[in-house]
């Protein structure tokens, strides 16, 4: 586990930030829970992912597993998005059940949690699994976009458990990360964005995650945001990052991404990725989430695993699929 995280007191995750937080008078006022997972030698990831509005007395979200054999919703393995779920009542976010199937039980506030999945009495994928913290949550840096109005965390994870999947049985034992956030989320209609957020680790000494953010949607070259990187047990903030996207003509997703970043103390990332599998999300009707699978190469580190996320407005993603064309 890291031992050196160099935050400050009124940065750091606290058993507050494990449960609901004041949501204020804003109808749009969203938290937020996502887990990912990995079985790499499958080529198979998967998310549990649910979004709150209480203001509004709903949830969303679910469940979603995907491999190589196919990248739209109907053809991954497992896909389910709900919406305008009932909340239940009570709601505590430290010990959940959703009507979407995900459950969320904390044991150790901001570090350990099992985490499962079963939507009523159906057997296509049922989750149960145990994440173990191998740092403690890190704050997004604040005002930085594209969590402006909101706060945010994020957090790499020792995964472990069984995945059931179409009638198979499937061990989990991964790296991954999860995240939370609260706070305003506006819808993307009619903006023209994109950002991204990648993440890797090769083992619980060298992990790295960093949002970075083009000039424009139809740049392949990105800066960074806001990110980490875990190494010999010491976690700094990324100062600076350069992303190269190489993309894949059939899908126009990431086929590869180079990175060069630099964190606090002067240390080096050199990092690149191929990508093994993807999918698209799309959880409302103004924005799409492209998740990508990526088999890592850490410059002196050897070869992990990760995933990246770009997180496109539509109008965005269209008028950079027909630049692509």
């Amino acid at each position: 586990m890291t031992t050196d995280f160099p935050f400050d007191d009124d940065l750091r995750f606290t058993p507050a930030d494990d449960e609901l937080h004041d949501a204020g008078p804003q109808r749009d006022w969203t938290e937020t829970t996502w887990w990912s997972f990995a079985v790499p030698e499958r080529a198979l990831a998967g998310w549990l992912y649910v979004q709150v509005r209480p203001n509004a007395g709903s949830s969303s979200g679910g469940a979603f597993v995907y491999d190589a054999s196919g990248w739209l919703p109907w053809e991954l393995p497992y896909y389910a998005f709900l919406s305008h779920q009932p909340l239940p009542e009570p709601l505590d976010l430290r010990s959940v059940t959703f009507s979407n199937g995900v459950s969320v039980q904390m044991i150790e506030p901001g570090m350990v949690y099992d985490l499962g999945y079963r939507f009523r009495d159906q057997d296509d994928f049922v989750a149960d699994l145990h994440f173990a913290g191998i740092s403690p949550p890190v704050p997004h840096v604040e005002g930085a976009p594209p969590f402006t109005g909101s706060s945010h965390y994020d957090q790499h994870g020792h995964v472990t458990g069984e995945l059931r999947l179409l009638g198979e049985t499937l061990a989990v034992d991964c790296l991954s990360v999860r995240d939370r956030s609260w706070g305003r989320r506006p819808e993307l209609l009619g903006r023209r964005t994109r950002f991204s957020y990648c993440f890797g680790a090769t083992s619980p000494d060298e992990a790295f995650l960093a949002f970075c953010r083009p000039p424009t949607h139809l740049d392949e070259s990105e800066d960074l945001l806001s990110g980490y990187l875990v190494r010999d047990g010491r976690l700094r903030r990324l100062v600076r990052a350069r992303r190269v996207n190489a993309r894949d003509a059939r899908t126009d997703g990431i086929a590869g991404i180079t990175l060069d970043a630099v964190d606090t103390d002067g240390r080096e990332l050199h990092a690149s990725a191929d990508a093994v599998s993807r999918m698209a999300l799309s959880g409302s009707g103004s924005g799409l989430t492209v998740n990508t699978m990526l088999r890592w190469s850490i410059d002196g580190a050897g070869t992990g695993w990760g995933e990246d996320q770009e997180v496109w407005s539509l109008p965005a993603r269209r008028e950079h699929a027909a630049a692509a064309r």
